[in-house]
């Protein structure tokens, strides 16, 4: 007798073996049933839809819900929220169709986080990407087109943020060869992500801007954001400054300002700081931020300060600050240039060192001649003094 024969007799003579080995074929059978339609919808799946994941943390989450409300099928999505004043899409699920194509979205929340966390996910039916490049670049408004989105972050994340319109660097009056310096850094940078792996350097730019208030240092930030695309995220305190940096795309560009002033000032661990100040960052957190091993590819940040003197050497040191550069009052050559654009014509004969705001508030509330004459009282003052 064969062992199957064996098997076969057993299971005629033993109901509780038969009884098993049935209810184990029976329980095979239905994961087979269960298992093959759903990975046949999962291979269907991932070779008709295109997917992309939008989340609440981007710039373009706001523009993306609020496109997702105007091309969204109602009869399959009921679902509501009120949101700055007005119904927009809810939590939950449906569907819509954009240029054609039939797109799902599911739109949910996490409450894990600090703050409510959100995402929508899209897919489309389709494979071609093109579809989604186009549904991303259209979902954003006419005016956003023309505008960078400046978000802020405190030791507990993110602020969230606002849009302010781009601004060209023509229109920031700081002396050009600053300017010249900035721009070729930042657009050799953009393309040297495989000089710096080639050389075991790590991929990120940090730059310096000091200089007295009212050089420009800050409007210089705006205009070269929006001359490159970027968008800015702005730095409130330097706790959890490693977080912030690691929220980071390649479109961002951080920003801290004042960087001597903000957290009660720089402290390096066990320092005390006076009572009325706020409790310090500790130096070392802020130094491996910018240049330790939490540090993310592409990173690119610009500090500025009016009292570099006050800040530890360690922040300044080359190979974590790539640039230091001093933006100080305007040159004559800078000045007339701001000159020509406020009145139109060529001016400036005696002049003084001023800081582009001081020039400023002079040509918005003088006349041409006046700004002029003003300017040259300055210079015979000097002359009498020296």
């Amino acid at each position: 007798m064969t062992m199957f024969d064996s098997f076969v007799a057993a299971l005629a003579t033993n109901q509780l073996l038969a009884g098993g080995v049935g209810t184990l074929a029976f329980g095979a059978l239905m994961y087979l049933f269960r298992a093959v339609p759903e990975k046949g919808l999962e291979l269907l799946e991932k070779t008709l839809w295109t997917k992309v994941f939008v989340e609440s943390m981007s710039n373009e989450y706001a523009d993306v819900d609020a496109f997702i409300e105007g091309r969204r099928l109602n009869f399959f999505s009921r679902s509501l929220e009120i949101k700055d004043g007005s119904l927009k899409t809810g939590f939950g699920g449906g569907w819509g169709v954009y240029d054609g194509v039939l797109f799902h979205y599911a739109k949910t929340k996490s409450t894990q986080a600090v703050a409510p966390f959100e995402t929508i996910a899209i897919s489309f039916l389709t494979r071609d990407r093109r579809v989604v490049e186009r549904f991303m670049r259209d979902c954003k408004p006419e005016e956003h087109r023309n505008a960078i989105f400046i978000s802020s972050f405190s030791a507990s994340g993110s602020d969230g943020g606002l849009r302010r319109r781009k601004r060209g660097l023509h229109t920031v009056f700081v002396d050009q060869a600053i300017k010249d310096r900035l721009v070729a850094r930042l657009k050799w940078f953009q393309g040297a992500e495989a000089w710096h792996m080639s050389r075991g350097i790590p991929w990120k730019l940090g730059v310096v801007l000091h200089g007295p208030p009212g050089t420009g240092k800050t409007s210089l930030i705006h205009a070269l954001a929006s001359d490159f695309g970027f968008d800015i995220k702005y730095i409130k305190s330097l706790h959890g400054l490693a977080a912030a940096f690691r929220t980071g795309m390649a479109r961002d560009l951080f920003v801290i300002e004042d960087i001597d002033t903000i957290a009660g000032g720089l402290s390096r661990e066990g320092a005390k700081p006076r009572e009325e100040e706020t409790r310090a960052a500790p130096l070392h957190e802020i130094l491996n931020a910018m240049d330790g091993m939490q540090t993310p590819d592409g990173l690119k940040f610009i500090v500025t300060t009016n009292h570099l003197d006050r800040l530890d050497p360690a922040i300044v040191r080359p190979g974590r600050i790539d640039e230091v550069i001093e933006v100080g009052p305007l040159s004559l050559e800078s000045a007339r240039a701001m000159f020509r654009a406020f009145y139109g014509r060529e001016g400036i004969e005696g002049y003084s060192p001023r800081t582009g705001a001081e020039l400023q508030q002079m040509f918005s509330t003088m006349r041409a001649e006046e700004a002029e004459r003003a300017l040259g009282r300055s210079v015979e003052r000097m002359r009498e003094v020296a």
